[in-house]
């Protein structure tokens, strides 16, 4: 668990700060354009849910398979990079010539349910650009967390683009730019990030260029490709579930309604910033102990995961739901946040949710009963889907309530089955005491929000509220420890300071 602690804890300051920056430009920059906003947040989303179809799954190999082609060195790992990369353009390719032949029958589906589709035609090359550049550094970000380095890459990501859209919103605002120029400019950023990925993964010698080879013969490219398949509709079936409702809302309502919702989606979306860096330096860390059938370390990360992400992940709920209307008040635009309380209770209990079961994708994914996962992922594709069609249409006005109600129940089934069977096949559970008193004590502060009385301007309630409701929960959570691994974490930083 050390270098997934000390990364971990990296990247997590690194999204702490992003989410700084994003929660200013939520609060003072893009209720001035919510338009913009939501036409940005639609263009990736719709790009990034195509990236499975057109990588067809093949980054999902850098991980699964980098253990074993760094077994047998001959010159630069067999190769390996360069299987990768030939299979990415190929698999890309193949998908253009797949869309191009049927995206008129698409646009069929789109009219016999009365959605609005012209989005789609009107920004088509930006989208497969898009797409093509976000399979790239999917990759190189792969490439990276097998050297366990993922704290630059976000840094590139997710700072650097917290940082870029709310100054190109900002020039929409003042200088009246077209869509089409702001798309452009998105492009740009992500085409230049791609860019100082691969210069970064090179400086660690993380790119295998050569000759390619076959590790051994226990492993064929007939078993890469099967593997290839199932995690690409893996991939396929979780962006359904988190991205459609971002996708579906311009389809059903229009872009600015779809500004409204991902300026909440985003609040809830910190509560679980620090689920991402464990997700992500857990996966190399669970492939490689099922490779050496190490199940006690699988138990180990996936136990500490969940008591850390649930601590972490109650203490910023809690903290939100108690200065939530004071940040709506300060903030530029407040009639720009409707709902914003009803969307951000759904979708914030399913990401403190999604972060109590812990690693679960990982573990299953990267076990040899990955095959599975795709049956549970379609399982909350289509109902996602399904629920966010029905939802959105016959709430109406409250339709992107409607949207997170969706999507919560969606994950909250999707997690419970797969806690389901994680139990009945490995005999592999994340809850533990800590679970328990975390439980609890997120429990008796909510329940207290309720009778504290503080009022007054909306500067001062949100700094008191926060500070007291910083201080009882970490506190509380100190003193009865609740986490060893975050106990430990403030007992080093405070023999650092003294």
């Amino acid at each position: 668990m050390g270098i997934i602690k000390r990364q971990g804890i990296k990247t997590t300051i690194v999204n702490f700060t992003s989410a700084l920056v994003g929660a200013v430009s939520i609060l003072f920059i893009y209720p001035l354009n919510d338009e913009y906003y939501g036409f940005a947040q639609w263009l990736y989303n719709t790009a990034y849910l195509l990236v499975p179809l057109a990588s067809m799954g093949i980054t999902s190999l850098i991980i699964k398979y980098f253990p074993v082609y760094s077994k047998s060195m001959h010159g630069v790992r067999n190769g390996f990079s360069s299987l990768i990369f030939s299979l990415l353009a190929i698999a890309y390719l193949i998908f253009i010539v797949i869309w191009v032949f049927f995206k008129k029958y698409l646009f069929k589906v789109f009219d016999l349910l009365e959605m609005n589709a012209e989005a789609i035609r009107e920004y088509e090359l930006y989208i497969l650009i898009l797409l093509f550049v976000l399979i790239l550094f999917q990759a190189l970000m792969n490439h990276s967390t097998n050297m366990l380095r993922i704290v630059i890459p976000n840094i590139i990501q997710q700072l650097g683009y917290k940082l870029f859209l709310p100054v190109l919103v900002l020039i929409s605002v003042f200088y009246g730019i077209t869509r089409q120029q702001f798309a452009f400019y998105i492009l740009l950023f992500f085409g230049s990030a791609v860019m100082l990925m691969f210069i970064y993964i090179s400086y660690l010698n993380g790119l295998y260029f050569g000759r390619i080879r076959k590790p051994s013969k226990e492993h064929s490219y007939k078993g890469m490709a099967t593997f290839s398949f199932f995690s690409g509709m893996n991939m396929l079936s979780s962006s359904l579930a988190f991205r459609i409702d971002s996708v579906m809302i311009p389809f059903l309502k229009d872009m600015i309604n779809n500004g409204y919702y991902n300026k909440v989606l985003f609040i809830a979306n910190t509560i679980e910033m620090p689920f991402r860096a464990i997700s992500q330096i857990s996966a190399p860390i669970i492939s490689k102990a099922w490779e050496e059938n190490d199940t006690s370390e699988i138990l180990t990360v996936y136990k500490k995961a969940s008591s850390n992400l649930f601590l972490v992940g109650s203490f910023l709920f809690v903290l939100i739901w108690y200065i939530l209307d004071d940040l709506i008040l300060i903030s530029s635009n407040p009639e720009s946040f409707p709902y914003a309380r009803h969307i951000f209770l759904f979708l914030g209990l399913s990401k403190l949710f999604n972060m109590l079961t812990s690693v679960n994708t990982q573990i299953i994914t990267y076990s040899k009963a990955y095959k599975y996962n795709l049956l549970f992922l379609l399982f909350l594709a289509v109902s996602n889907v399904v629920l966010n069609y029905i939802f959105i249409k016959e709430m109406d006005e409250m339709g992107i309530v409607g949207a997170a109600m969706a999507t919560a129940l969606s994950l909250f089934l999707f997690n419970v089955i797969k806690l389901i069977f994680i139990f009945s096949r490995f005999s592999l559970q994340p809850f533990s005491v800590s679970t328990l008193k975390t439980l609890f004590l997120s429990l008796l502060l909510l329940a207290l929000y309720y009778i504290q009385p503080l009022t007054g301007p909306p500067v001062w309630t949100l700094i008191i509220k926060g500070i007291i409701v910083s201080a009882v929960f970490m506190g509380v959570s100190y003193f009865w420890k609740i986490s060893e691994d975050i106990n430990q974490s403030i007992n080093q930083l405070i023999k650092r300071i003294i």
